[in-house]
């Protein structure tokens, strides 16, 4: 499939997405091709968006995609030119009218970020430094996977800010993208802490 025009926006870029299916199931394989020539940034986004915004109910979903997810950011960090999955993950496919839904409910927050990413601060999306987002959204992508109370759409929120800023080379959205990681460790160690409080304290109650 071609690559991505310059003047096609990024939500123009997900929905042709869905419209281009060839059947009713859409694979990831076929979703990394139809992303083009900036399939890294559209890649992640694509992944992350459905629980940054949230916008689905299917069971699971934060597994789902948070392993192509974890995959595809660990071969930005190491400075693949292009993403790639193994055979049993690139066949794995979803609904063509799940898929299009979500991205029609994520539409207008996408379109709300287009107004304000743009080319700048580029020594923050570098080629090195795009191999930092990539640890830092590995790690993340690992965070959202796990079955964490409120753990998952802030790390997920990272990500898509961090995808934005790869796409359109904005450094701003890279410094966006590291508060929020900040504050989603923050958050899934704080329900972590409470967590372990809690069973120590039913522990020593059984004990006592």
């Amino acid at each position: 499939m071609s690559a991505r025009a310059p003047e096609e926006t990024i939500a123009a870029v997900l929905r042709r997405l869905t419209d281009s299916a060839r059947g009713e199931r859409i694979t990831l394989d076929d979703a990394i091709e139809t992303l083009g020539d900036r399939a890294y940034g559209l890649a992640m986004l694509m992944l992350a968006l459905p629980m940054a915004v949230p916008i689905s109910a299917i069971p699971g979903i934060s597994t789902i995609f948070g392993i192509p997810l974890i995959l595809i950011s660990a071969q930005l960090m190491l400075g693949r030119p292009r993403p790639w999955l193994p055979q049993w993950l690139g066949t794995k496919s979803l609904a063509r009218a799940d898929l299009a839904r979500m991205i029609d409910k994520a539409l207008p927050w996408l379109e709300r970020c287009e107004r304000y990413v743009r080319p700048r601060m580029l020594s923050l999306v570098s080629p090195m430094a795009e191999r930092c987002i990539g640890a830092v959204a590995t790690f993340m992508a690992v965070i959202m996977s796990l079955p964490i109370v409120l753990g998952n759409q802030p790390p997920a929120v990272a990500i898509a800010l961090f995808a934005l800023a790869v796409i359109e080379r904005d450094g701003l959205f890279v410094l966006l993208g590291l508060i929020v990681s900040v504050v989603s460790v923050i958050l899934v160690g704080a329900v972590l802490t409470a967590f372990a409080a809690a069973f120590w304290l039913a522990l020593n109650s059984l004990i006592g």
